[in-house]
């Protein structure tokens, strides 16, 4: 384990965050009307977090068993965390704001 182990793994917390905050945003602004949103996007928004829940801690829990090291046991964890919040914001990024609102 190197200290660039631990920077990455704290790379990609701070990635999770700025995603997730991006998502939660574009969500809420759908909300109010301001952003171009489906209509059952607040139904998956709370569908599709049991499954990414139970995926990223299962994938962390294997890395674990394997005995890898803290930050690739963080990494493995967080991995599909990332991947699902870029999925969202991508595709809700590419919808963009209601015309006339923002």
């Amino acid at each position: 384990m190197t200290p660039f182990d631990l920077w990455r793994a704290g790379f990609e917390l701070a990635r999770l965050g700025v995603e997730s905050h991006s998502v939660i945003w574009m969500r809420m602004m759908g909300m109010t009307g301001a952003w171009n949103t489906p209509f059952d996007e607040s139904y998956r928004m709370m569908r599709e977090k049991p499954q990414a829940f139970v995926e990223a801690a299962g994938r962390g829990v294997e890395a674990a068993m394997r005995g890898k090291t803290p930050p690739t046991v963080m990494l493995a964890t967080v991995a599909p965390l990332n991947r699902d919040a870029a999925e969202n914001r991508r595709r809700l990024a590419d919808r963009g704001a209601r015309k006339g609102m923002i």
